[in-house]
This record gives structure tokens, sequence and C-alpha cells, in this order.
């Protein structure tokens, strides 16, 4: 935990065993509405813990570790004005005004960080931070009472896409999944502190860690995107920046080496883009080769489908197949043209990628290699359709539907191939999403209509609501009215026809200036807005998107391009053992709660 003496009261949940840091800081303001003309921090505070019913205990007593070392720095902030209501004298968002005036508060810091501690009972904890002569900070740790029996071997988690905000991003979120507590914005697996430095904020176990470190089991992790994205990068990776992208690559094959950890040998399938954080380079970890690095270790590197399909199920695997993201399910499958011209192969060379397997491809794969190495284990997989997301940040939404589609595709043949295995009694499936988008249908739109009409105004009749909305014109590929000739794995509900007359009429809750014409866009990935300033970021309307079709005013800051997060709730899916445990309406962090019970990970003194 990192934990400041300026903080409010927290509390926060742990499983049994699971290792963590703890940070305290005291501050010192030098300037600004809280200084109290003390510019040095009080350097002898103590710090104890006590389980419900006991004796408080000094945290080195209670950890039976050394007391660490005073640290010391000092950071400048924007000072903070609406208030909490239930502290007038606390509160929550930046205050622009300073921001725009230049005028940060700077504050001189005293600090401890305990590393590598864990609470083994089951129960309820108080920590108090004493300091300043007797002030008192304290916090309210529950330790969850979870049963130990292992009830399923295997799990896969599908995800389709904090503790300072109340809309999360995706490292936030994929921390909440992954280990159980709420981080701040950016933050992957640690608690963010003052220091200047984003590799030594205090940490804590992912499921990934704690699985492999109890039962030896296998993981997987899979994405569409580049793999250092936030989604899969949490697994592994401890950083108070998600965009260190090359020390996240490092950590899937290392793991922590800056401070004692959870012994990670590495993942046994990693597949997904991002090709430039392995070429040895200005964008690889201190330059170097990572495709060698893995290869040192004993893995197989693949960076094409067909070298995916045919590489052994006996080893671990590293799979890259694209510099950067990976080209979305529209363009591999239906407008092929979009490959071309990108420069994008994994190999360095500026080719392009196109023999690429998709979501459905590397999942199987994993599968196959999760199960051969580790049948007797068990094996954790997360696969994850990345560009969801990213689509909807853009208003792409035909890309995004593409996505949505594949991962439904995906999931069906998972659940044949556990079939095929033998393996689907002893196998969790759960599917959910990290976030939402705000996004919504509201009608149809007459796409013909549009684009005949000469103003704003009047292309607006096109869109029809209620009565007038009718049926969509997408069709199923094989259908009396397909003519298209596109043919798709048996049991996939893609359409057949992706430029109807009659199409959605969509949108998210939140959006830069653009213009819609509500048509796929066959030329390639949406760019809804350009900016106007090379200083700074200033986006108005690209014309160019859409040249058919009208301008819907943004709703968001200018300095937006696309899209941004909202707080709409979002689904879970579950079948397999312990699929009952997941019913209901609850908060993220039980999605781990819930894995690590199935798993039997909540093991004290372990």
């Amino acid at each position: 935990m990192s934990w400041s003496e300026r903080a409010l009261p927290n509390s926060t949940d742990f499983l049994a065993g699971q290792y963590f840091d703890i940070r305290l800081e005291v501050h010192a303001p030098v300037n600004g509405s809280e200084a109290t003309g003390k510019t040095t921090p009080d350097t002898n505070f103590t710090f104890s813990i006590a389980q419900q019913g006991k004796t408080p205990q000094t945290a080195a007593s209670y950890f039976k570790i050394a007391e660490p070392a005073l640290e010391r720095w000092n950071f400048t902030w924007y000072e903070e004005q609406r208030l909490i209501a239930s502290d007038p004298t606390l509160s929550l968002d930046k205050d622009y005004f300073a921001r725009d005036a230049k005028t940060p508060s700077l504050v001189n810091v005293a600090a401890k960080i305990y590393r590598r501690v864990a609470l083994n009972q089951p129960g309820q904890y108080t920590a108090t931070l004493t300091y300043n002569n007797g002030q008192k900070t304290t916090a309210t740790w529950l330790v969850r009472d979870l049963a130990t029996v292992r009830k399923t071997k295997n799990v896969v988690l599908f995800i389709g896409h904090s503790i300072d905000s109340f809309i999360t991003d995706s490292a936030n979120s994929a921390t909440a999944l992954y280990t159980g507590h709420k981080s701040t914005v950016n933050a992957l697996n640690v608690y963010r502190d003052s220091s200047p430095s984003p590799f030594d904020d205090p940490k804590f176990e992912t499921i990934a860690e704690i699985f492999h470190r109890i039962t030896n089991g296998g993981v997987g992790i899979v994405s569409t995107a580049f793999i250092a994205d936030a989604t899969p990068a949490a697994m592994t990776a401890h950083t108070a920046d998600r965009g260190q992208y090359p020390h996240v690559v490092d950590t899937y094959l290392n793991g922590i080496t800056n401070y004692t950890w959870t012994n990670w040998t590495g993942p046994d399938v990693l597949f997904g883009g991002g090709a430039e954080q392995f070429i040895p380079g200005k964008t690889s970890y201190k330059g170097q080769d990572y495709y060698e690095l893995f290869r040192n270790k004993g893995y197989n590197v693949v960076l094409n489908n067909t070298a995916l399909n045919a590489t052994s199920n006996n080893a671990k695997t590293l799979g890259i197949f694209s510099i950067s993201n990976m080209p979305v399910w529209l363009d591999r499958n239906v407008y092929k043209q979009n490959l071309l011209g990108k420069s994008n192969s994994p190999d360095g060379k500026k080719g392009n990628a196109t023999d690429l397997p998709g979501l459905k491809e590397m999942t199987l794969k994993a599968i196959d290699i999760l199960n051969a190495r580790h049948r007797k284990e068990g094996w954790l997989l997360m696969s994850e359709a990345a560009s969801i997301d990213k689509q909807m940040h853009t208003l792409d939404y035909d890309r995004a539907l593409g996505d949505i589609l594949e991962l439904d595709d995906t999931v069906k043949a998972t659940m044949a191939k556990l079939k095929q295995l033998d393996s689907q009694k002893e196998t969790l499936i759960l599917v959910t999403a990290d976030h939402g988008h705000g996004f919504d249908v509201a009608g149809s739109v007459d796409t013909k209509y549009l684009n005949a009409e000469k103003t704003d105004r009047e292309k607006r009749g096109a869109i029809g609501t209620y009565r007038e909305s009718g049926l969509s014109q997408y069709v199923i590929p094989g259908s009396p009215q397909d003519t298209s000739g596109l043919q798709y794995s048996q049991g996939a509900a893609f359409p057949a026809n992706w430029d109807p007359r009659y199409t959605l009429f969509s949108a998210v809750g939140a959006n830069p200036d653009h213009r819609e014409n509500y048509q796929v866009h066959k030329s390639g990935p949406r760019l809804p807005a350009v900016n106007t300033s090379a200083a700074e970021d200033n986006y108005i309307v690209n014309y160019k998107d859409a040249v058919t079709g009208f301008v819907v005013n943004g709703t968001l800051p200018v300095n937006n391009a696309q899209g941004v997060h909202s707080l709409t709730d979002v689904p879970v899916f579950a079948q397999g053992p312990c699929q009952e445990t997941f019913g209901g309406v609850y908060n993220n962090i039980d999605i781990f709660f819930n894995m690590a019970a199935c798993l039997g990970l909540g093991r004290p003194n372990k």
C-alpha cells in the first residue's frame, strides 16, 4: 500500500498469503493552502499493525523484518479544490486555475517502504501511522476468509474491452481484476506513491504470480494489442506508469529484478503484437534483442500464423505477429487491401504483416500448449480482444463489432477445444470487460438518403427512431439475401454485408468533434479528429473521415482526439466449475477473489 498522512482513512482487501509492499509517507507542504510553516517532514513516524482483538506491534516486529531505511524526496502538485463532504479539509479534483497559472505547490517528503510482506491469517487488521507528536492515520484491512479447496484446474479469462478517479482506465481496471486491489489511473499492480521513479512504488502480487508460486501451473497471455499494452501487461508488470513498455516486456521474461519478489520464470505462452519492443533498438529494453533473449530461455519464437500452427505444443512459445497493435478482424477478413503498405512485419524488415492469426487461432494454440505442458498442475489463460476498446475510442463501431463477433467465435471455439481435450468439466471460462464506453444504438440510418441530402440538418433526417427505425439490412452468410460470397467458420455470426443501405444509428456518450455518416470505413480504421497545432493538442473535425456525413459537435475538451471510457456496468459470463460464484452485481475486485477461491489460492501461511 502507498499511504500518506494526508490520505483519507482507507480500507482494502487481501488474499491470505498474497505478497505486497507498504509505503509510508509524511508530507511537509512548503507553500499553498496546506502549508503550516513546518517545511521539514517528521522523520520519527511509527507504524503498527494489529489483528482484531490482538495487541498492536510495530510493522517490523509483526512481519519479522528489519526496519526499512528512511527515504527523502519532494514533489510538486496542483492543489485540489472539490471538497469531500465527510471532511471539508480534503478534496479530490485538481484546481485547473492553478494549473493554468502554473503555480504548483511544493511538498517535502519523508518515507519508508516495507517490501514483500503478507498477512497470512483471515480476519480484520488495523494499521496505524503515527506522526507529528501523536497525530494518527489508520486503515482497516480485511484478509478474506476463502475456501482453500481447489474447485477448478484451469481458468480461461476472456477480456473484451481506481481509487483516484471514478472512471477507470485499462491499467487500474486490469489491476483490480488480477489482484483484488484498486489502484490509480495508469498504474499496473502498484499503489502509486509520490516518488519520482515509476519502478519503486509498492507492489502487490497478481493472480498469475500467485497461481504460479502455489501450484507451479502454466500461464498464458494472449492479446490482439501490442503485448506490452495495459491489459496483458497487468498479468506480471509492476509500475506506476503503464507506458514503460520496454520494461513490461522484460518483466514477462525476467519478473521483478530491482527488488526481492515472487519468483517468476516467464509465461508458457505470450502471443500478440508489439514487435517494436522485441526488435533491438531504441524501443526495446536497453536496446536488447528480446527475440533472442526469449530463445535463450527456451522459448520457441514464431512471427506468423503459418509458424504458429507448425510449432510444437511442448515448449514455451513467444508469438509476435506485427508492429504495434495487430490488424483488426474486419481488415484481416473483409477489407484485406488495408493490410498493405503498413511496414509492420514483426521481423523489423518493414514488410507487411499479412500472414496473421486472429484471437481464435492464438487462443486455441495457447490452450494446446498449456494443456500439453501443464495437464497435471493446471493452467491460467488470459485472452484479450483488445481492439473492441481501441476501435470504440476512435468511434469505429464497425471494426469494434467485427472484433466483438470474433470474441464470440473464439469463446465458442474454446468450448469445443476443451471438450475435445476432455477438459471442459475442469475448466472455468469467464468472459467480461474491464470497462465500457457508454455505447448504444438508438435506431437506424438510411445511408443512401443521408448521402443524397445537402445540408447537415437535412442529412439528420436519414435517422429513424422507434417505429421508423425498422430493421437493419445486415445478413448472415449463406442466407437467401446474401450475395457476398463471404464464408466464415461454422456458427460464426459475422455479417456477410458490411455496407448495407440501412445501418445502425449508434454512438458513445462522450466524443470529440467529428463527422458521422454511419457507414463502414472501407479504406481503414477511422481518424475522427485531427490536430491543428504542433505546440499543443487542439483537435477539430477531420473532414476526410466522413465526407458525406454531418458534423457532430463534441462533448470532450478539445485536447481529446477520441472517445473515453464511461461508468457503465459491464457483464460477466461464466461457465464451468464455480460458475455460480459469478452471479449478481459486484465490484470488479471480486473477479480476482472469486477466481482465487475457485483455484484454491487463499492458503494461509503459504
